[in-house]
Formats: structure tokens, C-alpha cells, sequence
């Protein structure tokens, strides 16, 4: 079956080219040239991807997302944020509205179809998961843990997490989306959740549970947040390693919420 992908963009040259490139890699493809649009397409169209500017008329691509997000019916669209700016905010916010991808103009196409890609074999295996006891697993070297956890919010699922790289293991329990137990080692909650998100490779399997244990109330969206920002304070400072960027990462948030006691 084609994957069906609609592009919204107000540049007609832009929509053709990305209608031809992605016809002929054999896509479903259908476009809107605003946000408003695209709501009034996408019922009827039902993709499995989006591929929205920033900057639409009418309603911004930012608002476009979040409506997208806040209707359980397209709860396992894919989306892919297009702009011409460079700015780490916007990322984060793209990020804050559940995006999946954000790719700068001007286009690199390659890219695109590379990014685009990735994401829709997520969404396979994602799909393919439902037969199986609904268990999501695979490597982190196709897909980091930060996609893994907002599938995980998106779906609202509950379950157990379990991220392995090497002899290193954390384990980190779901309820409806939101992480109420986490630990690695001795690192328990939100410090065990970016130890993980530092492994570039390992492997992680989701296994759904009737019932959770835990009484922590972390909100996915907010700690992938504060994890993208200031993970970007510490790449500017060049860390040898991801031990150190652990290392610093783990004490900032000691400092912080040392500071709220």
C-alpha cells in the first residue's frame, strides 16, 4: 500500500518539486497551501505523514501541529517541520507541539527522503507492533530514545520501558503516556531518563502492562524540553565524551533542584 504524505506550503515551486520527488518515490502525495486547509485534507486524506512549513497564512505551522496532536484520530501521523530558519528555539518548540523532524531550507531533498523514510518505517513498526502484544522494540541507532518516548506520550500508552546498551540498563515505567518510575543504577527519575537519552546505540523493547507501579509524575514533552535545552548549552562547550555530557548534565540538575528545596 502507498504511503500518503501531504505537503503544506504556500510556495508553489516548492509543493511541485516535493510532489514530483515524492511521486516518484512512490508516495501518495496531495497538497494544501495553508494550515486551515490542511485541517479540511486531512480527514478525508488521512496521511501518514506531514510535511509543513513554519510559516503558513492563516494559522502557523506550530498551531497546525498542535491541532494535529490534540485530535485522537491521528494520534500515529508522522510530522516533519520545513523552514528557512536556523534557530534552536524554534526547533524546541517544534518539539513542545509533538513534531517528529524539523529540516531547514533550503531543502536538501536527499535529506528529506532520508528523514521522511526513517520516520514511516517508525510507523510500521509501530503498526506492525499492535499484532504482537503490542510490544514496540528496536535499536537506537535507527531511532533514539526522544522518538521513542514521544511515541510513548502520543499513544498514552502504559507499560514497562527497558533501554540496554551494553551491560547497561534502564528501566523506566509508563501510565497513560506520563513516566511515574525510572531508574539506572543508582540514578533514579528524571536522571535516569537523560542518562539513557545519552547512549547513541543500544537497544530498547516497550512491553504493555496492565497495571504500573510508581509515583513519580513526569510529563514527557517538558523533561524532553529541558533536555534539548540544555544539552544544546553543553554541545557548545565540546565535551570529550557522553560520559561527560552526562556527568554535566547530571550536575545542573542536582544545582536545580537543590535550589527549589
Amino acid at each position: 500500500m502507498k504511503k500518503r504524505v501531504l505537503v503544506v506550503d504556500h510556495e508553489p515551486k516548492l509543493c511541485s518539486i516535493l510532489t514530483r520527488v515524492l511521486s516518484e518515490q512512490g508516495y501518495d502525495v496531495q497538497v494544501a497551501d495553508n494550515g486551515r486547509r490542511a485541517l479540511e485534507v486531512i480527514p478525508q486524506f488521512n496521511p501518514h505523514l506531514v510535511i509543513a512549513d513554519v510559516a503558513l497564512p492563516h494559522m502557523d505551522g506550530f498551531e497546525l501541529c498542535r491541532r494535529i496532536r490534540a485530535d485522537g484520530r491521528f494520534g500515529s501521523l508522522r510530522f516533519i517541520f520545513l523552514t528557512a530558519k536556523d534557530a534552536r528555539e524554534d526547533e524546541i518548540e517544534g518539539l513542545s507541539v509533538g513534531a517528529d523532524d524539523y529540516i531547514t531550507k533550503p531543502l536538501d531533498v536527499d535529506k528529506l527522503l532520508a528523514r521522511l523514510d526513517a520516520r514511516l518505517r517508525w510507523l510500521d513498526k509501530v503498526e506492525e507492533s499492535k499484532g504482537c502484544n503490542g510490544i514496540i522494540e528496536g535499536s537506537l541507532a535507527g531511532r533514539n530514545l526522544l522518538d521513542v518516548l514521544q511515541i510513548l506520550e502520543l499513544g498514552q500508552k502504559q507499560g514497562e520501558l527497558r533501554v540496554n546498551q551494553g551491560d547497561k540498563e534502564t528501566r523506566i515505567f509508563v501510565s497513560e503516556g506520563e513516566i511515574v518510575f525510572a531508574e539506572c543504577g543508582t540514578k533514579k527519575g528524571k536522571l535516569a531518563v537523560y542518562t539513557a537519552l545519552t547512549w547513541p546505540d543500544g537497544r530498547f523493547c516497550f512491553t504493555p502492562l496492565a497495571e504500573v507501579e510508581g509515583k513519580e509524575h513526569l510529563e514527557i514533552t517538558p523533561l524532553l524540553l529541558e533536555w534539548a535545552k540544555v544539552s544544546d548549552e553543553i554541545a557548545r562547550r565540546k565535551p570529550a565524551s557522553s560520559e561527560d555530557i552526562v556527568g554535566e548534565f547530571l550536575h545542573y540538575v542536582k544545582e536545580r533542584e537543590g535550589n527549589r528545596e
